[in-house]
């Protein structure tokens, strides 16, 4: 037996390619290098193993037993390597990127924001996708983060209430209900009200319990939810969550919570329990 010897990888996949296209020029052409740079690296292969690879006649040359074993062992090493080097590039790219879904866009932006601050030299990634998708997401180490309007009960996943959130409906001052502590959702039945459609999970509630009392006027962009709302005074959904955050110019509008008892919702912070050393930070108000 020979001693260790180190061969590039280039001279492995030159005989790998080889190997697919049979000649010379074919090789050459597919590496997109010179026929006799080919020639050459292949003597360069055999001196290196110390081995013939190659039957050569005058006009012909092809693998002989042995090179047809060592062209399919390179073929192997380097399907292996490339798999390492993509794990590895993977776990790098894992531990520089943290990943965050939920179908609630307001709590999705407050958790990216507090990760934000957590982890400065990171990159978060937000993703909004239906509840029903989020666990598996977290079981498979596809997200690191999620929010949904329930617990999940499986071993290694670690989950606490985030935030609980309500339904209120923003009005003008002047609005003859703006009188009222609590609105019963008949209170606005057949009238016109706004729906920020990337509410996540309330745009669904309120789609499903309450389309038939009221008439939704659902718009998907958040600036173009607001600007309908100052220029036309209408009637509009809106969260616990967003109220801080939402312009109120000249003071015109008041917030009034709905009555119906399900219009309030606990969230959960959700994560495998790896990561659940940094949820005292990321829940503390």
């Amino acid at each position: 037996r020979g001693a260790s010897v180190m061969i590039s990888n280039r001279l492995w996949k030159i005989l790998v390619t080889f190997k697919s296209c049979k000649t010379l020029s074919a090789t050459a052409e597919r590496l997109f290098v010179s026929q006799p740079s080919i020639s050459s690296s292949m003597k360069m292969l055999e001196k290196e193993l110390g081995v013939q690879l190659f039957d050569r006649s005058k006009n012909k040359i092809v693998l002989n037993e042995v090179g047809l074993e060592a062209a399919q062992l390179a073929e192997d090493y380097l399907k292996r390597e490339d798999f390492m080097v993509r794990q590895i590039q993977e776990k790098a790219w894992q531990m520089r990127t943290l990943t965050v879904a939920s179908y609630i866009f307001n709590l999705r932006k407050d958790l990216v924001s507090r990760l934000s601050v957590l982890f400065p030299e990171r990159n978060i990634i937000s993703e909004q996708l239906s509840s029903e998708q989020l666990p598996l997401g977290l079981l498979q180490g596809r997200f690191d983060y999620i929010i949904t309007e329930y617990e999940i009960d499986e071993p290694n996943v670690c989950c606490v209430p985030y935030v609980t959130d309500k339904l209120w409906i923003r009005l003008n001052k002047n609005d003859p209900l703006a009188h009222k502590k609590r609105i019963d959702i008949n209170d606005l039945k057949n009238e016109k009200i706004l729906l920020w459609a990337q509410s996540g999970f309330w745009a669904s509630y309120i789609r499903k319990q309450y389309g038939q009392i009221v008439q939704l006027i659902t718009v998907s962009g958040e600036q173009e939810y607001y600007d309908l709302i100052d220029a036309f005074d209408i009637r509009a959904f809106i969260l616990d969550t967003t109220l801080s955050s939402a312009p109120n110019r000249q003071n015109r509008h008041i917030y009034v919570p709905l009555s119906d008892p399900a219009a309030q919702k606990t969230f959960y912070l959700c994560c495998q329990t790896k990561n659940e050393r940094y949820i005292p930070q990321l829940i503390k108000k």
